[in-house]
């Protein structure tokens, strides 16, 4: 088993052994995806590309990352108890997305590695994008679909919590 398969697996489970079923939205795991980002990005912006077709691909990897955690996060139940508590609730529609999504990020790497490689190489060589950038925006896709997904979710209780408000008042 490849060391990205590892990855994508650790990433997955993690993800749905903490969000599956009802659970209180808390600092913590808001901003714990921010925190992996904030360890984890340091290490690759040495080979970070900061001009052109690299840069692009980084730059679209973090807005369809943020685009698909958005709509895993439509897919939670979000509620506020009488307390003024937020809550969501992961059901199979949020695991479907997940599953999916991890599944089908499997399926580019490995056909990069196994079916399109020659074409692969041919389209980085002629947009000028490094293996580097390639690999950084594989890696920034998936944090930024899990912080958009932690920041939806605080964001969606918050407004909850305040149409709450608003309606007693």
């Amino acid at each position: 088993m490849s060391a990205i398969t590892i990855v994508n697996l650790v990433i997955l489970a993690a993800i749905l052994i903490k969000d599956w079923g009802h659970n209180r939205v808390t600092l913590f795991p808001i901003v714990r995806p921010l925190l992996l980002s904030a360890v984890i990005v340091p290490f690759v912006l040495p080979k970070f590309d900061a001009a052109g077709g690299g840069l692009t691909l980084e730059a679209a990897s973090v807005v369809a990352g943020i685009a698909i955690g958005a709509f895993a996060c439509a897919m939670l139940r979000v509620s506020v108890d009488e307390e003024g508590k937020g809550w969501y609730d992961a059901g199979y529609a949020y695991v479907v997305v997940w599953v999916l999504i991890s599944a089908l990020r499997q399926l580019f790497v490995y056909g990069c590695q196994h079916w399109f490689t020659r074409d692969l190489g041919r389209f980085l060589v002629e947009n000028r994008i490094s293996p580097a950038a390639f690999g950084d925006s594989i890696l920034f896709f998936t944090l930024s679909m899990v912080v958009a997904t932690r920041l939806g979710i605080l964001l969606r209780s918050r407004l909850v919590a305040a149409r709450m408000a608003s309606a007693v008042a």
